[in-house]
């Protein structure tokens, strides 16, 4: 399998204010590729730093978008933005993610669709943005983040991991429907990150699960995963543990086994 030249590319990346989206933005720009980098309005200051700072490393260009994905206009209104800017978005990257805490019936349902628009819906829209251009251009990349939340019941945030189920199941029935059109669809799917996300006034300092896993660092995930969208992998778990842990364990295990051990590590320590 050959490996996608990124030098000269142009990409999309969502949530590109800190975290893996702005660790993914850097290993664009390290490998040539300009970079249009978005975040919500809030974190203007942020993102403009990042962008400075990969122009200024790696010489490639940037630009700086805002909007909030709860806006179900706004995925498309970015797409459309971007596209103004850039010759064709070569490579997106749907990164964008909020988070939700808290038992299912305790958390105010408009916390839940925000969620389900930010981290399922938005990613939906990007995608079938991108693959019209893409697969009438012949060539072009996505990388979906999704999760190790997407293989098995999160109690506790349970919207989040059936977001994600539905970003990876939608991500390889994709890349199914891609082959031989010159465009590639990856899964990122690393386990919990160290990232602003986890750090919400909704998420406990510590989560049980933590003591097996740990917390990734997002810039291992970036580079992994930008390693994986140049190769055309359809679904990547980063981590030698996490992957005997998700790829082979979880699949041995009896489904109301794993239910009740969900309920138990994914709780907060404090």
């Amino acid at each position: 399998m050959g490996t996608y030249d990124l030098a000269g590319k142009y990409a999309l990346v969502t949530g590109a204010s800190s975290g893996i989206g702005m660790e993914i933005a850097r290993c664009l720009a390290a490998a040539g590729a300009h970079c249009v980098l978005h975040a919500i309005p809030g974190e203007r200051e942020l993102l403009h730093e990042c962008a400075a700072g990969l122009e200024q490393s790696y010489g490639v260009k940037t630009w700086c978008l805002f909007g909030d994905f709860r806006d179900g206009e706004a995925p498309a209104e970015l797409y459309r933005a971007a596209s103004g800017l850039v010759p064709r978005i070569d490579v997106l990257v749907n990164n964008a993610g909020m988070m939700v805490y808290g038992n299912f019936h305790e958390v105010p349902l408009e916390k839940h669709a925000a969620l389900a628009a930010v981290n399922l819906s938005a990613y939906m829209s990007l995608m079938h943005c991108a693959l019209t251009d893409m697969i009438a251009r012949g060539e072009g990349r996505i990388l979906n983040v999704s999760s190790v939340s997407a293989f098995q019941p999160c109690p506790h945030h349970a919207v989040y991991g059936s977001a994600k189920a539905f970003v990876q199941n939608l991500s390889e029935a994709v890349s199914q429907e891609t082959r031989g059109t010159g465009v590639k669809v990856t899964a990122l799917c690393p386990s919990y990150t160290d990232t602003p996300l986890l750090r919400g006034e909704d998420f406990p300092r510590e989560l049980w699960w933590y003591r097996i896993s740990g917390l990734s660092d997002p810039a291992f995930i970036a580079r992994k995963g930008v390693v994986a969208l140049r190769k055309g992998k359809v679904v990547l778990i980063p981590g030698i543990r996490n992957k005997i842990i998700h790829s082979l364990v979880l699949r041995l295990t009896p489904r109301r086994l794993l239910d009740a051990i969900s309920y138990f590590v994914l709780r907060g320590t404090s």
